[in-house]
């Protein structure tokens, strides 16, 4: 306040010491001075309460500034923690997407494993049903041909049962172009013989014993080699063995006490007395 009275003062002298300068121009000099000084006092006066405004809107500015940088600060502290768990979120769903494709890579070597196999079964599978349907036509020929042979065998059972009731084989068997087996039945009594020995045995000419064979084509053995009784062999029937000792159907029959020609593998038969003396019933027919 004092240095701003000096200085009006100093102008005031400046302007009394300027030429031209009269004492009638005093009047407004100190108008000027009266005005310079109310313009002192109105300027110097609320200068400490505009100072006091402006500090205390800056520190309100200051204060304001410090809030925003803590919050600033909090928001980049949150969306650094953000960050790092959308990285950690990232590095979880690079690990599961690892792991789906580890799983992927899997399920498909799996399913290139069962369509292997499955190429596998289904070769098999045609495999098997080619050789389903050849089996199935070999069984189909077989039957036919055992159907034939079931056939061929009741017909020449039939005939020699004929040729055994009469004492003589049958006629026709040295007509055919191949020499046929011999068939005997087997008695299916399973009681007595079991059910192994239950079917027909068929043996070729060649099975049956090795004893000479006369001029009428029968079997034959030497009158000391006669036996008591003897076991049955495959390809035996009675008509067989009557015409290798000698004798007939009948007299076998009533000496075993059979009812019928059927005898089985491995049965013990006796021979008559006659037979095994060396006196045959045909020798003394003739």
């Amino acid at each position: 306040m004092v240095m701003l009275s000096m200085r009006i003062y100093s102008v005031h002298e400046l302007l009394t010491r300027i030429p031209g300068f009269t004492c009638r121009r005093r009047l407004g000099a100190w108008a000027i001075w009266f005005l310079l000084g109310g313009i002192s006092l109105v300027g110097c006066g609320p200068l400490e309460p505009i100072v006091e405004q402006e500090v205390s809107d800056l520190q309100l500015t200051v204060d304001t500034l410090k809030t925003s940088l803590r919050d600033s600060q909090r928001t980049i502290a949150e969306l650094r923690s953000e960050l790092e768990s959308r990285r950690q979120e990232l590095a979880d769903s690079q690990i599961a997407r690892a792991q789906m494709e580890g799983r992927i890579r899997e399920a498909e070597r799996r399913l290139t494993e069962a369509r292997h196999i499955i190429d596998l079964q289904r070769e098999e599978l045609t495999s098997s049903r080619t050789e389903r349907q050849r089996v199935s036509q070999a069984g189909t020929a077989l039957q036919n041909q055992l159907k034939q042979l079931q056939k061929q065998l009741a017909k020449m059972g039939k005939q020699f049962e004929r040729g055994g009731e009469t004492g003589a084989a049958p006629a026709n068997l040295s007509s055919t172009d191949t020499r046929p087996p011999s068939v005997r039945p087997v008695n299916m009594d399973s009681s007595r013989h079991g059910s192994e020995k239950s079917r027909v045995a068929v043996a070729p000419a060649e099975a049956l014993p090795s004893e000479a064979i006369t001029d009428g084509g029968e079997y034959s053995v030497a009158a000391a080699d006669y036996p008591t009784s003897l076991s049955v062999k495959p390809g035996d029937t009675l008509w067989s063995i009557a015409q290798r000792f000698h004798t007939t159907v009948q007299e076998l029959m009533g000496v075993n006490e059979l009812h019928d020609n059927r005898i089985f593998i491995g049965q013990a038969l006796r021979l008559p007395s006659r037979v095994a003396s060396g006196t045959s019933p045909l020798d003394k027919a003739e």
